[in-house]
């Protein structure tokens, strides 16, 4: 029963990712690169539910081509997200506007360009043909008395909580990190609740603190921009107030992240009871 779930789960992501490249390359929405790079990671994460059963080429080759396409595509969801915050501020000058506008244009087109060079078939028959493998090799390999699925993430989580309480919370490099292993975390969980046939809590928690450090790194990120790019008085305003925001999410990276990952903690801990 299992498997069948998983098979279906694996398609699911696979068409949507093939869908969302069609939809960058067409323009389809405001979001297009954005839901393709999540696509991307949700593969990437479905590979690694079964890759511990298997250790052949196909697997290896499928996540190095997704993850190319993910890496192509950083520099534009970068400005994409900067631009979202740029707006929102309410007086902003549009020169600065203007500027993250050229650099997001000009990065989407190099992003389109890779993707037009991408055979479409050839990633279809390649995630396929992974998929085939994880599965033959799983029911190959697996041995019912081991608990797989009840630790997949465990050892994980504890690494990762650990890893947090030990970080010095202003070292954004590491917060970065940090940030990208529980994206992982919150993936697999998602899998495993679509195995389950239902929304596992651990999934909203994890996309918390997700979201909380992914705010903090943009607006870092964003303000190295700016202060290296751009000149002049009419950025000392905006740098304000982006300081002002950064010091609400230091409080929340603190506070919030902390609670929610001694949540996590005592949700994967009763479970393992």
């Amino acid at each position: 029963m299992f498997l069948k779930e998983y098979i279906e789960y694996f398609e699911k992501m696979k068409n949507r990712l093939l869908k969302n490249i069609s939809n960058v390359l067409d323009e389809e929405g405001v979001d297009t690169v954005h839901d393709m790079r999540t696509s991307c990671r949700r593969i990437e994460a479905s590979i690694d539910f079964l890759e511990g059963f298997s250790k052949r080429e196909s697997s290896k080759k499928a996540k190095k081509k997704v993850n190319k396409i993910l890496k192509k595509s950083n520099k534009s969801r970068d400005y994409q997200v900067h631009i979202d915050f740029l707006l929102k501020i309410e007086g902003q000058n549009n020169e600065i506007i203007d500027y993250f506008e050229k650099k997001y244009s000009k990065e989407k087109e190099k992003v389109k360009s890779y993707l037009k060079s991408l055979k479409i078939s050839k990633l279809d028959h390649l995630l396929e043909s992974c998929l085939s493998f994880l599965v033959f090799d799983f029911i190959q390999n697996f041995q019912i008395n081991k608990p797989y699925f009840a630790n997949l993430y465990t050892k994980e989580f504890e690494e990762v909580y650990e890893e947090f309480k030990n970080t010095d919370k202003s070292d954004d490099k590491k917060l970065h990190k940090i940030r990208i292993k529980v994206k992982d975390l919150r993936y697999k969980i998602e899998i495993l609740g679509e195995l389950k046939g239902k929304t596992l809590p651990e999934e909203d928690m994890f996309k918390q603190i997700q979201d909380i450090l992914g705010t903090h790194h943009d607006l870092i990120v964003l303000k190295k921009k700016l202060v290296k790019k751009i000149q002049g008085d009419n950025v000392i305003a905006l740098l304000k107030e982006m300081d002002k925001e950064l010091t609400q999410i230091q409080g929340k990276i603190n506070v919030d992240v902390n609670e929610i990952f001694e949540k996590l903690c005592n949700n994967i801990s009763s479970q393992e009871a």
